[in-house]
């Protein structure tokens, strides 16, 4: 097979393949063996376009033998930088150490103290959290990654005196330019915003100085509206809902420490996540139908693999604080992708009651299979170390106890109690730009863009030319069939016709099943307001 056979000629498909993971010039075949790691159940997945690897593992893997210093986890998030100047540097080095291995980071600043607090040195009071920000985000740009950038996630507390700052901070374009940030909301500050209450944001120093500041709650939540409609940030992390809806919610040796940067996967202090997608539409037969049976064969052998890749990677994690980490807990995030095209193959319309109903189904499917896979590697690997077995009384595992899967929960239950997990985590949704572009679908858990868009190229002559290029699932059903563009079926929908509440609500069901998160663009119209 060759490469033009396999992404079926499509030149962006080719670029990228080349430019991101193709290592020198390596044959398709041989780049098939590497990434597998020559286990053909596994390469057989990837030829077929029904599972593949994150990025960082395509680009990576078995590389290390080239004496290549680099890791197979895309996601890490660093030990949150502690109160004193020797912590926070310290966290400059460690961001500066991963990112030169290929990985992108995360950062919580809520343990340092505010603006105006009270230090023991030349300059009396400090410059608060925020100050320190724009030396992270240097620091993301100075490190370079093979042609990508490094990515940041910073994120405060939403108790934190310095919130007004962090939230204004990127009205200044010239600051933070090289991470995201994200503020960590908690339930009991929804609460405030709601009922228009008064909050008290308070800091306690090392030395019992206690900072506190009181703000309005909504006028706070309004502001943070009104920044994201200007500047696209800072984003939200709903802390309170992170924390509780996952396989350790219970396990009082565990805490997370925040987000990787596209935020699917809340990881501990020092914590990695290997990711994987499984391609949805590939598993829609020719009558129109959902091959459950293959589906839930590939979600086994998925898991299977991500986690021979875990035990392959544990060496290679940049710090020893992350291979410790990744040793004791064993996260992997096993996604999916294609969603928008497997529902125009079955005929349903994205966001309508019955694609909901698809997606418990698969949901369902998925989170059980995964969860079975990293229970029955436990016969041959063992539990991971920090594993307690009352993962089975968190309210996300509790959940999958439906009268329709009773037997099915109750004999995983016994499993998990006799013989644990192997993992700690195991379902995420990452982005997929790339490799879902490249593959030719739908990305993540998102519609379809678009059914088409302009291409420019420039011919032989230098001269600019603009072509229309119609996205893969609509070229191969209905412009190649003959259906004209104002005869596309009323399920045909995209991210701009389609109402954002439903995006979200298509958005929140999926979530139900996966124990980290979800990464996704939820598109508003250009006619949004604040209020909206």
């Amino acid at each position: 097979m060759t490469i033009e056979e396999w992404l079926n000629k499509d030149e962006l498909a080719i670029t990228i393949w080349n430019n991101k993971y193709r290592f020198e010039n390596e044959s398709l075949d041989a780049w098939f063996k590497r990434v597998s790691n020559n286990n053909p159940e596994v390469e057989k997945l990837i030829r077929e376009k029904k599972f593949i690897f994150g990025g960082r593992i395509l680009a990576n893997r078995g590389l290390n033998s080239k004496n290549k210093k680099i890791t197979y986890s895309n996601c890490y998030v660093i030990a949150p930088p502690q109160d004193n100047l020797e912590s926070i540097f310290e966290c400059g080095s460690k961001l500066a150490r991963t990112f030169s291995y290929g990985g992108g980071c995360g950062i919580d600043i809520s343990n340092l103290r505010p603006t105006g607090s009270k230090v023991n040195n030349a300059a009396k009071t400090t410059s608060g959290a925020v100050s320190f920000m724009d030396f992270y985000s240097y620091i993301t740009g100075l490190i370079g990654q093979s042609g990508r950038r490094g990515a940041l996630m910073i994120s405060i507390s939403c108790d934190h005196p310095d919130l007004e700052e962090f939230i204004e901070l990127k009205s200044n374009l010239d600051k933070v330019t090289k991470a995201n940030i994200s503020v960590r909301v908690s339930d009991n500050f929804m609460k405030s915003v709601i009922n228009a209450e008064t909050l008290i944001l308070k800091f306690i120093t090392d030395t019992g100085e206690v900072i506190t500041k009181e703000v309005e709650a909504y006028p706070i939540f309004r502001k943070l509206a009104e920044m994201n409609w200007d500047y696209a940030e800072p984003g939200i992390l709903f802390w309170d809902a992170i924390k509780n809806w996952n396989l350790l919610s219970n396990n009082p040796d565990f805490s997370f420490a925040g987000v990787n940067p596209c935020a699917e996967e809340p990881l501990p202090s020092g914590g990695s996540c290997l990711l994987g997608s499984i391609n949805l539409a590939e598993f829609v037969t020719e009558c129109e139908t959902f091959d459950f049976v293959g589906f839930k064969d590939t979600v086994k052998k998925a898991v299977v693999a991500l986690n021979e890749v875990l035990d392959e990677g544990l060496p290679l994690h940049p710090l020893i604080e992350q291979r410790e980490s990744v040793k004791n807990w064993r996260q992997i995030g096993l996604g999916v992708m294609g969603l928008a095209d497997m529902f125009i193959k079955l005929g349903i319309k994205y966001g309508s009651e019955e694609s909901i109903k698809w997606i418990n189904m698969i949901g369902t499917e998925m989170i059980f299979s995964a969860l079975e896979s990293s229970n029955e590697l436990t016969i041959s690997k063992g539990a991971y170390p920090m594993f307690n077995t009352k993962v089975v009384d968190t309210p996300f595992f509790q959940a999958l106890n439906t009268k329709e899967n009773n037997l099915r929960y109750q004999e995983l239950r016994s499993n998990i109690l006799l013989r644990g997990l192997c993992n700690s985590q195991l379902l995420t949704c990452a982005p997929t730009g790339s490799i879902a572009t490249m593959l030719g679908i739908s990305t993540g858990c998102e519609p379809i863009f678009a059914t088409s868009y302009t291409r420019k190229t420039e011919s032989l002559v230098d001269k600019e030319k603009l072509y229309k290029v119609y996205t893969p699932i609509i070229q191969n059903n209905f412009i190649s069939k003959g259906v004209p563009e104002d005869q596309f079926p009323e399920y045909v929908v995209t991210s701009e016709n389609i109402p954002y509440i439903e995006r979200i609500q298509v958005q929140a069901a999926l979530q139900k099943y996966i124990d980290a998160s979800i990464s996704s663009t939820i598109n508003l119209p250009e006619s949004a307001t604040i209020d909206d």
